[in-house]
């Protein structure tokens, strides 16, 4: 049978390994790919919704990861209380929370913003209503995606965008290598303790 302890220490790396991955996405393939969308208005929805389920994911993996090595080190024995652990929940928690709030500050935590999804959704119903469409029908991410008339392509700036989009790859640049070092701290400190 598993040692708890060894599973708190796999389920804080794995997750501290999938955190890094996710930057990286968000770094090299997703956030490029947006200056290919055809209007700026897209561009800046798909952005902001794109920073919002990211940031969700993201604080989620991190917590995850540094509570399962404080974990791990808490319940292990004083010889099996290796500083890898420590170290590596801290670089796990300075990847997350630590990178969201040096370049956001509060403004994107999701426990600060409680009950922004229902808000934002009624939001788009309320506009919809105005402007006499029908919002379509919801999927699974409990988003509403609502018809846009050309007004609100002339009022987003392409320029803004473009800067928002270059400010979160460098977010997520930052955020991988961090987490990337943790990770490789978490696997190589595993390693050691089954040699």
């Amino acid at each position: 049978m598993p040692c708890p302890i060894s599973i708190t220490k796999f389920v804080g790396t794995i997750s501290l390994g999938l955190l890094t991955g996710t930057s990286y996405t968000l770094t090299s393939i997703l956030l490029p790919s947006l200056a290919l969308l055809p209007s700026a208005s897209l561009a800046s929805r798909t952005l902001t919704t794109i920073q919002t389920q990211s940031t969700r994911q993201i604080l989620t993996l991190a917590s995850i990861s540094s509570l399962s090595l404080i974990t791990a080190f808490t319940l292990a024995s004083p010889r099996g209380r290796h500083p890898y652990l420590l170290w590596t929940a801290l670089v796990s928690f300075i990847g997350g929370q630590g990178v969201e709030y040096w370049f956001n500050g509060f403004s994107r935590f999701p426990s600060w913003r409680l009950g922004s999804r229902s808000e934002s959704r009624a939001k788009n119903r309320r506009v919809a209503t105005a402007r006499g469409t029908s919002p379509s029908a919801s999927d699974d991410s409990g988003y509403i995606e609502v018809e846009s008339d050309s007004s609100d392509e002339h009022q987003v700036n392409g320029e803004k965008v473009e800067l928002e989009m270059t400010r979160e790859r460098k977010v997520q640049k930052v955020r991988s290598w961090i987490a990337g070092i943790g990770f490789a701290m978490g696997v190589v400190g595993i390693w050691g303790d089954g040699a």
